[in-house]
């Protein structure tokens, strides 16, 4: 089992190297064409359609994967399932276009653009599920690997060469996802498996009862990621929330790389083994898994500014102070998706609810209070706070459905360092800010000494 987990993250590096890597690296182009306004309402635009993308699927997508994974499934009957669901919800938010109009934040072509990008990234995505519950995890990277390239050529082509701006941008990746979905599909050979005879009332029954507690969830998650970009920009101005959503891009960088882990993670989850040999085998990951995010974290804040430099246009430099507390925000959430992945091996998605709506509750009240009062970096302060209310309470309520063994006072003392790293870079002590990173990594030097010296992860 550590093998197979080791053998699907090193094939997902690949392609997320590839693909993600790769978008990242577009930001200085897209910051050397679009003002810092335009870049503002263009990173609504995207945070927007993938609010909308779970909401329209109904969340259906989480089911298809999670029990696909399940040997009993009958997959005829969950790819049905999925696939009416998302025509259905794209049949409703087609209904729903005059209230959008009616919001006047987009451009009726950038609208109509909208429903086709999610309409595509959600044929996609439960194609790509139905690829990964296939076995076939080699397909579903090389396709994340191709829709990349085509996301990146279309983005030269239309902003660039036709200079389409914000409708270039929304209909590279509409026609990218559109491009992808049709290749898995007829690779997997998935109109065999469209069939509305094989959908059963109990397997449906127990995919919505799985999956419906995870729209709010989502909505809750958005909240998270998204609400503070709405602050800034009516508070302040959509030049400061671009400024905001670049300098989170750093952040990001240490997303990229807790989502190639996640991509293995979830396919080695579900299995039959005994509940002793479950925890262990949790256990023996997080121990890993902390110290790659916590040191991850450490260094990358130490080279904001350096990174900043690379990542954008001179204009957007300013925008690294936020990068720091970002960052630190990114690795809680990293922690907190990791207890999460206990709800979906027990399947218990009404807990990833619970606790995602203590954060995002967290995550407004900051918003609104930090805000006024410190501008933009009160909602980084906002974010951090929200995503450590969520680790800490999934943490605590997991535990009652498996103990995964965490070494919580080394983890309180490693907060201490990181935020005064925090401090340090913000004053712009490079060298000290260095003594922080490696004190992260003399308190985790012994789990990552382990990983790389066995190659698995058999012992704590």
């Amino acid at each position: 089992m550590y093998r197979r987990l080791l053998s699907n993250t090193v094939l997902f590096s690949v392609s997320t190297f590839g693909s993600k890597i790769l978008l990242f690296l577009l930001t200085p182009f897209y910051t050397s064409i679009l003002t810092d306004a335009e870049y503002g309402v263009t990173d609504l635009i995207i945070q927007t359609g993938n609010v909308l993308i779970p909401l329209v699927s109904m969340g259906i997508i989480n089911a298809v994967l999670r029990f696909g994974l399940d040997e009993t499934t009958d997959l005829k009957g969950l790819f049905t399932t999925g696939l009416v669901v998302i025509l259905v919800g794209e049949g409703v938010l087609a209904l729903c276009y005059p209230l959008l109009q009616s919001i006047g934040l987009l451009s009726d072509y950038v609208l109509l653009l909208l429903l086709l990008y999610v309409l595509m990234a959600n044929l996609h995505a439960v194609f790509g599920a139905m690829a990964q519950a296939m076995g076939k995890v080699r397909l579903y990277a090389g396709s994340g690997i191709l829709c990349t390239a085509l996301v990146v050529a279309l983005n030269i082509l239309l902003l660039s060469v036709f200079r389409l701006g914000i409708v270039g941008y929304v209909l590279s990746n509409v026609i990218a996802d559109g491009v992808v979905a049709l290749v898995l599909f007829g690779a997997l050979g998935l109109w065999r498996y469209f069939q509305p005879a094989a959908v059963g009332r109990g397997l449906v029954r127990q995919m919505f009862r799985y999956c419906l507690p995870l729209i709010p969830a989502t909505v809750c998650s958005w909240i998270i990621n998204i609400s503070d970009r709405y602050f800034i920009s009516f508070l302040i101005g959509p030049d400061v929330s671009g400024l905001y959503a670049v300098g989170n891009k750093v952040a990001s960088i240490l997303l990229i790389l807790s989502g190639i882990f996640t991509s293995a993670w979830q396919l080695s989850i579900v299995s039959e083994r005994s509940k002793a040999e479950q925890e262990r085998f949790f256990s023996n990951v997080f121990s890993v898994y902390e110290a790659g995010a916590l040191v991850g974290a450490s260094l990358l804040m130490a080279a904001s500014r350096l990174v900043m430099r690379f990542l954008a246009a001179p204009d957007y430099f300013s925008a690294w102070h936020y990068a720091p507390v970002l960052i630190l925000g990114t690795a809680m959430a990293c922690l907190g998706s990791f207890f999460a992945s206990v709800y979906v091996a027990e399947k218990r998605s009404s807990a990833t609810l619970v606790t995602t709506l203590a954060g995002a509750g967290v995550n407004l009240a900051g918003n609104a209070l930090l805000i006024p009062l410190y501008g933009a970096m009160g909602a980084a302060v906002a974010t951090l706070l929200s995503y450590l209310v969520i680790l800490i309470a999934r943490a605590v309520h997991s535990r009652s459905l498996l103990r995964v063994a965490w070494k919580v006072p080394r983890f309180v003392l490693a907060m201490g360092i990181l935020l005064l790293q925090c401090v340090l870079v913000e004053w712009e002590n490079t060298a000290l800010a260095l003594v922080c990173c490696l004190g992260i990594l003399a308190l985790y030097f012994r789990p990552l000494w382990r990983a790389w010296k066995t190659g698995i992860f058999t012992r704590r």
